[in-house]
């Protein structure tokens, strides 16, 4: 059976936050609200996050808490990943999947206390690594940590 929150196996929140990278990105790239695009998705019956996964696999509930919360929470969880950057780097020279990825993360971090952090890094880290390398892995993995409340 897909685990809940199993990036490996590609469980049914690991879907949904793969999704949410996918949105917030579009809506960075398009500079689009998150709900027009969402509201652009409605319009499809069915539209797939990987070749083999639809969005009909995932969490919906868990997606539009986690999408409606960093959305209401932008501001913050921008300053709070900024000041968390090394001296050399700027919010705006971060590639835009690289951003939603911290963006989400630092969200479930601040506003998911149910989620475990090693659960959040695992996930975050697995979707880095499904569209870059290992250094961009090891990025995202230290600034999550450096981030981290609990």
């Amino acid at each position: 059976m897909v685990g809940e929150d199993n990036p490996k196996c590609g469980g049914l929140r690991s879907m949904a936050r793969y999704h949410a990278v996918q949105v917030v990105y579009r809506a960075e790239i398009t500079k689009s609200s998150l709900e027009k695009i969402l509201g652009e998705s409605k319009n499809c019956n069915e539209i797939f996050i990987t070749e083999n996964i639809s969005t009909s696999q995932m969490d919906e509930a868990f997606f539009r808490r986690l999408i409606k919360t960093m959305d209401e929470n932008l501001p913050k969880i921008d300053e709070i990943v900024s000041n968390n950057l090394s001296d050399n780097w700027r919010m705006d020279r971060l590639d835009s999947v690289i951003k939603a990825i911290l963006r989400l993360g630092t969200t479930e971090l601040l506003y998911f206390e149910d989620i475990p952090s090693n659960v959040v890094f695992n996930e975050y880290i697995e979707i880095s690594k499904s569209f870059f390398g290992k250094s961009e892995a090891a990025f995202v993995n230290g600034l999550l940590n450096s981030i981290n409340p609990r």
